[in-house]
């Protein structure tokens, strides 16, 4: 099968790893789309963690879970992901089974709130100390706004930078797109 675009190819990895009972995370909730997909794939006995520092966002969220009908399996937090340490009960941490994160700002919002590098950064070490061993971390890098670049580099600087008996990091981009290309960077633990 080839994925129509970026998001549907991380999705189908990601399914992998994600069964009935699993413990998620969305990292950026953004419209909601990512959270539907992660709290179908879990299903009534998993659960979802999401995060997003724009109200707005979390709002957008809770409104596509509920016209989904997906199982009340879901927790929001209207904070950066950078805390998600913080907010995702201790109980969970060493055993969630994917995190994603979609980088760049919500589309059809206020395009200068964006993620950072620095809280991005954060949010990725923290991600890759509550996944449990075989999980995978999904990161969208979207390059192509202010700030996105140097975001960009941060975090393929710190990918590559992970123990290879750790951790495996694949990177895949949309090598054809017009203007910046966009990549997805898997990380697994092992």
């Amino acid at each position: 099968m080839i994925a129509s675009n970026i998001l549907s190819f991380a999705k189908c990895i990601l399914s992998e790893v994600l069964e009935p009972g699993c413990i998620a995370v969305d990292a950026t909730t953004g419209n909601g789309y990512d959270t539907v997909f992660l709290s179908r794939q879990v299903g009534i006995n998993g659960h979802v963690f999401g995060f997003d520092i724009q109200e707005d966002a979390i709002s957008q969220t809770e409104d596509r879970l509920d016209e989904e009908c997906v199982p009340v399996n879901w927790t929001l937090f209207n904070t950066g992901h950078e805390n998600m340490l913080r907010f995702i009960p201790e109980e969970f941490h060493g055993k969630v089974n994917v995190v994603m994160f979609n980088l760049g700002f919500l589309p059809g919002s206020d395009k200068s709130v964006i993620t950072k590098s620095e809280t991005t950064l954060e949010a990725i070490k923290a991600s890759l100390s509550i996944l449990n061993r075989g999980g995978m971390l999904s990161i969208a890098i979207y390059a192509g706004h202010p700030g996105g670049d140097e975001e960009d580099a941060a975090v393929r600087g710190f990918c590559t930078s992970l123990d290879y008996h750790s951790f495996r990091v694949i990177q895949s981009e949309m090598v054809n797109k017009p203007g910046f290309p966009i990549r997805m960077i898997f990380v697994s633990k092992l």
